[in-house]
């Protein structure tokens, strides 16, 4: 499984039973989060919404990873929302992510 796979079956892991510290252990402590919309979080900020619940994302497709830098898309179910798709942009450093940028679209059907 390649880092990105292993980064996002803990954040899965996060969302699912609202313990940070599977995300966070992944995470540096300079991680910055962008948003579709261009909204930055902090490593705090994220591990904290990310624990929040009402989000879970699966089925991850590495598209590219090397030792800097990795691309992956998965799928996201969020309660209130309709089905959707994200393609994520991560850097990373010594098996923890610095950065992640993320492209969202939701299903049309």
């Amino acid at each position: 499984m390649s880092l990105v796979e292993n980064i996002l079956t803990a954040w899965d892991k996060t969302m699912e039973t609202n313990d940070p510290a599977h995300l966070g252990a992944y995470l540096d402590d300079t991680f910055e989060f962008l948003s579709s919309d261009d909204s930055v979080n902090s490593k705090a900020e994220t591990l904290e919404w990310s624990a929040a619940g009402g989000l879970r994302i699966g089925n991850f497709k590495t598209v590219y990873e090397d030792d800097n830098v990795s691309c992956a898309t998965h799928n996201v179910t969020e309660e209130g929302a309709g089905p959707s798709t994200v393609m994520c942009f991560v850097k990373h450093q010594d098996g923890k992510a610095t950065f992640w940028k993320i492209l969202r679209a939701f299903s049309t059907e």
